[in-house]
């Protein structure tokens, strides 16, 4: 989904020294409340397109490393930048990667049946390590845009099942390798929702992961253009029935992701989806015809800050859409519920990082540390051969 270039700023106080002959930009956070330590940032000026990524030093029994991705290969610039993304991730240490969704264009690619198997081998498949995958709106809400071939968005969510998740009786994995349980060779247990398969969870190292399916565009809630915009070009759109009983179980999974985090007795938990779900109120805030429908989202943000404030340790939510990196802590609540813009309370244990996508083709480093305060650190990795000249 291609939305206004509407976007909150990072929150945290930073401070940036270079370390000598290292090349890498150091950023440590001042914190607010000496109580509720924050998370760090760290960047890093030059990255090679050859797999040259160093890793985040693993300073503690238990810590280790994620690439977090999205909005790639998208179009024809990401068909040629984004082998470069893929050979630094092989050539890193990061246990496996989590991909926010948007494999193509939400306006220039049509939802053939044969793209989704090319996809698979010429994108997932050359992950050295396993990848996981939160499916985006331009893989088939946005399907019944004319210019992406007017096909009826829940026949290209099922190639998008068929293809990338597999069935009951035989889930797919998508990269080469399948993710084994640290110093051993046995395969972590990848739960799935029966009824919606690429609805995703599992716990790696003492960290917990929710992979629900919360795409863009509304989340392909029904718009009629009047209150709000549509995202298909046409009068109406979206699907009542697919978009209730998603979001429910959406919901659901969520609530249950929480409950084997804390039966799990993880360190923390990461949320993937693709959609920007406008924490700020911005895009709400917009006039027609801009306005989004963002009350889409209000379910799954909720059950976010009810399992947030429960959970108490860190909560990380991975998202794309907007295609550039940035990193922010934009949960606020009063008595429970969520309160936009600069009101309310800072929920202080959950951060939010938006990856880079289509036209800023590099990729983020995810740092997990228990011995670390805020447990995450992060380290965007820009492909020099990727920069668009100045």
């Amino acid at each position: 989904m291609n939305k206004s270039p509407i976007s909150k700023v990072i929150q945290v106080a930073v401070s940036l020294t270079l370390v000598a002959g290292a090349g890498v930009l150091v950023a440590s956070q001042s914190n607010a409340v000496p109580a509720t330590p924050q998370p760090t940032a760290s960047a890093t000026t030059k990255t090679a397109a050859k797999p040259t990524a160093t890793p985040l030093p693993a300073s503690a029994p238990g810590a280790f490393s994620i690439a977090l991705i999205g909005d790639m290969p998208y179009d024809a610039l990401g068909v040629q930048q984004v082998p470069n993304v893929i050979n630094a991730i092989n050539g890193s240490n990061v246990a496996f990667t989590l991909f926010d969704g948007d494999t193509m264009s939400g306006k220039g690619d049509k939802c053939l049946d044969e793209a989704y198997p090319a996809l698979k081998t010429n994108f997932f498949d050359k992950f050295k390590n396993q990848i996981f995958y939160s499916v985006g709106d331009n893989e088939w809400v946005d399907c019944d845009r004319p210019v992406k071939g007017a096909y009826d968005p829940n026949s290209r969510l099922a190639l998008v099942r068929q293809n990338f998740f597999g069935s009951a009786a035989n889930y797919a994995k998508l990269g080469q390798k399948a993710l084994t349980s640290p110093g051993s060779t046995t395969p972590v247990k990848i739960d799935h929702d029966p009824n919606y398969p690429e609805m995703q969870m599992f716990t790696y190292n003492g960290i917990t992961v929710i992979i629900p399916n919360i795409p863009g565009s509304a989340n392909n809630m029904p718009t009629d253009g009047v209150t709000c915009k549509t995202y298909n070009d046409l009068a109406k759109d979206g699907d009542t029935a697919e978009y209730a009983a998603r979001d429910a179980a959406n919901v659901a999974w969520i609530n249950k992701g929480f409950e084997k985090a804390k039966a799990d007795n993880a360190n923390g938990v990461i949320v993937v989806v693709q959609a920007n779900m406008d924490w700020e109120g911005y895009l709400a805030g917009l006039a027609m015809p801009d306005k989004e429908c963002t009350s889409a989202y209000n379910a799954d943000k909720q059950a976010l800050l009810t399992n947030a404030l429960s959970f108490i340790k860190p909560v990380l939510l991975q998202n794309g859409d907007e295609h550039w990196y940035q990193l922010d802590m934009p949960m606020n609540e009063t008595a429970g519920k969520l309160v936009q813009k600069d009101k309310g309370a800072l929920v202080a244990n959950f951060t939010r990082v938006q990856t880079f996508g289509s036209g800023f083709n590099h990729w983020v480093e995810l740092g997990v540390d228990p011995a670390k305060p805020g447990l995450w650190t992060f380290t965007p990795h820009i492909i020099s051969g990727n920069l668009a000249a100045h």
